[in-house]
């Protein structure tokens, strides 16, 4: 009867020799393409293309065409390539960087702070077209002798009125606290 000691050593070695046969092969599974590292890449090497082109080129390198045109949105909203006025792409980069899930995204860029500011002198000229063409309207029909405020009141659409509103208060919004 062989010893405990004995067959522990031979259970121990043929655990640490694998039993391999001939007809079991390792399979190896190929890595999988970064789609988003080829799309950025492909915008650095060539940039000034129209999405389209980009599309076609990388569904010739074997990635998914509806995968390419997809990246290249979320690229252009989280701002790794920019669109240009002729519509053509371009990197802001030289490097790729991982884009953000929309999730991380959305946290990131919900609302913005708002901030007091003062308006330009484009600002006052619009805030006047908007308050002198109702007026121009209201004069237009018949002599009043209302006030211009009462003219300007009963002339407003309430959009106007609304975008008035909302200019007066960027204008008067810090004066009276």
């Amino acid at each position: 009867m062989p010893d405990i000691q004995t067959e522990m050593q031979k259970i121990l070695q043929s655990w640490e020799e694998p039993e391999t046969t001939e007809t079991e092969s390792i399979t190896m599974f190929t890595p999988t393409t970064n789609t988003s590292r080829a799309t950025f890449e492909e915008v650095r090497d060539m940039p000034g293309l129209p999405p389209k082109e980009y599309v076609r080129r990388l569904t010739a390198k074997g990635h998914k065409s509806s995968s390419v045109s997809s990246l290249l949105g979320q690229m252009v909203r989280q701002g790794v390539v920019w669109r240009d006025s002729g519509g053509t792409l371009r990197p802001n980069g030289t490097e790729y960087t991982p884009l953000k899930t929309a999730k991380k995204f959305t946290k990131q860029t919900k609302k913005p702070k708002t901030l007091k500011v003062k308006t330009s002198n484009t600002e006052a000229k619009g805030l006047a077209a908007l308050v002198n063409e109702p007026m121009a309207r209201a004069f237009e029909h018949q002599p009043d002798i209302r006030t211009s405020l009462d003219v300007l009141m009963d002339a407003l659409t309430l959009n106007d009125a609304h975008e008035l509103y909302r200019r007066l208060h960027l204008y008067f919004g810090g004066l009276g606290k």
